[in-house]
């Protein structure tokens, strides 16, 4: 390995690393505000009635909307702000739109998942809005914003080559980092230098995930909600954070800091206030909203948009879209079976013998960090060579991109389930299939279900790239019609109003099939099991 690398002069692997770092900080900085919007957005979806029909519905269109269709607000939003910080946040923002979703719905299943009894005992000794959401909500959101994490980071990797470098007809922007690095390299020709930098992206990956994301996971066993807890190893993470934990405890829990009174009565009273006028509340914030996209997208002829906008639906017509829908769907029904049949009995072996985790978990994180787009020759290649149909490649791209998602959504149901159920199974000598009947199934059907609805939309998401894509002057496309060729078909020859009515079509057929069949399915099983 060290002579392949002393191959290649010392500035390129400079420039490797550097490369490699900055993404790095792009994707950790896209991905703390993924946390925190979701925290935030889960919570209030879990708990309000009200915010759940107006959060879930918005959080169902903006999973199914490709990372493509938000190409024209970076290009227009943002890279326009300035021409240095722009385009950092163009790209933040579209790694952003990859990362948010999977957590969101993580921490909106954790808080639903709450069991009533521990909401009630919480209200029964006085505990205010703040000191719930301190002592009850975020503990309830650790072990799904822990799981979830690796997903969130491995599809942020999936989607970095589109995030900078992001091309829109003849106007392209490309930002320096480790994706457009490794696009550069494939399409001059110079594969060993591709080959060390998805070297050094393997090791920070390794790295990333021994350090970082396991540790998480390890750390989340402490806010499992049961009868009594076995002993948990600590991490170094717990000697880093547990001052800011000690402090945010004493301010808010144990109400020690001078003036907490006062603060706690204001915040008191201005959650009551939103509440009575909630109303008034959310008109303000679709004033503030509309002002602020008026100001920063001056130049928008909304006339023209409409009619623009109109001439895409009238060139789709109705029976074409519906068409490609079907064939679409019927991919994606296809990677999400071959996904589930591998991350359930995996998920369960790991938990089972838990020293697989050290190795299994991080080689997983491995395999889901690599881009899948600069897997799509090989695939293409060996479709190719057995004289396979097109389909099969495009089937075997969705599912690299969604399986990340069942499994992690899984895993982290089969690492939350009780000890007290698994040892009272142990007694009853209950083993192999009646114990995933009786036990493994039941317990992370909830988390199976969410994760169904986050791969699907994931899986749409992945359709602009298994559906069409073209690399260094070659296409590689399905044979029959799909609403993910004729978005990137649309991004190709730039055509917005295209682009837009494709868009529509395929999250407005997401949202309805999540509305009438997922979020039904989910709400009678959450209700069983916290019954």
């Amino acid at each position: 390995m060290s002579w392949i690398i002393l191959m290649i002069s010392p500035l390129t692997l400079i420039q490797i690393i550097l490369a490699l770092s900055i993404s790095w900080i792009r994707m950790a900085i896209a991905l703390g505000i993924s946390i925190l919007f979701s925290i935030v957005v889960g919570v209030l979806a879990a708990i309000s009635d009200h915010a759940e029909k107006i959060i879930i519905p918005a959080l169902d269109i903006l999973q199914s909307i490709p990372i493509l269709s938000f190409f024209p607000l970076a290009l227009y939003a943002f890279i326009g702000l300035h021409p240095l910080i722009g385009p950092e946040i163009a790209a933040i923002f579209l790694i952003f739109t990859s990362q948010a979703w999977n957590i969101a719905f993580g921490v909106y299943e954790g808080v639903k998942l709450l069991p009533r009894d521990l909401i009630d005992t919480s209200r029964s000794l006085g505990f205010g809005s703040i000191q719930r959401f301190i002592g009850l909500y975020l503990p309830a959101s650790f072990p799904r914003i822990a799981s979830n994490i690796p997903a969130s980071w491995s599809n942020g990797l999936y989607f970095l080559v589109a995030c900078e470098i992001i091309s829109m007809g003849e106007r392209e922007v490309k930002l320096f980092g480790i994706g457009s690095l490794s696009a550069d390299y494939i399409l001059a020709g110079r594969y060993l230098e591709f080959w060390i930098s998805m070297v050094f992206v393997i090791i920070a990956v390794i790295l990333t995930s021994i350090f970082i994301f396991i540790p998480l996971m390890r750390l989340s066993e402490r806010y499992r909600f049961e009868a009594y807890m076995g002993e948990v190893p600590r991490v170094w993470l717990e000697r880093v954070t547990k001052p800011f934990g000690e402090a945010i405890r004493s301010a808010f829990m144990e109400a020690s800091i001078p003036g907490y009174g006062r603060l706690s009565s204001i915040m008191e009273s201005l959650v009551e206030r939103v509440r009575a006028y909630k109303i008034h509340a959310i008109t303000i914030i679709l004033i503030i909203s509309s002002a602020a996209l008026l100001y920063y997208i001056p130049t928008v002829d909304y006339v023209s948009s409409s009619k623009l906008l109109l001439s895409g639906f009238q060139r789709l017509g109705v029976i074409k879209p519906l068409t490609m829908i079907g064939f679409s769907l019927l991919r994606v029904l296809a990677a999400i079976s071959i996904a589930i049949a591998w991350a359930m009995p995996l998920s369960i072996l790991i938990y089972e013998v838990r020293g697989l985790e050290r190795v299994v978990v991080p080689l997983l994180q491995v395999f889901a960090s690599l881009p899948s787009s600069l897997l799509v020759p090989f695939i293409m290649r060996f479709v190719s060579d057995l004289n396979l149909p097109m389909e099969v490649g495009g089937i075997l791209i969705i599912v690299l991109g969604i399986q990340w998602y069942l499994f992690y959504f899984i895993y982290s149901a089969v690492r939350n389930i009780p000890s007290e159920e698994v040892d009272v199974c142990r007694l009853l000598r209950i083993r192999g299939l009646r114990l995933i009947r009786h036990l493994y199934l039941p317990r992370s059907l909830p988390s199976l279900i969410t994760g169904l609805m986050v791969a699907m939309g994931g899986g749409w998401n992945t359709l602009i790239i298994a559906e069409r894509l073209s690399i260094d002057n070659q296409v590689w496309e399905v044979e029959n019609p799909g609403i993910g060729k004729e978005i990137s078909l649309a991004v190709s020859v730039n055509d917005q109003g295209l682009l837009a009515a494709a868009t529509i079509w395929m999250a407005g057929f997401v949202v309805l099939m999540n509305r009438l069949f997922w979020r039904r399915v989910h709400d009678r099983v959450v209700e069983k099991v916290r019954m």
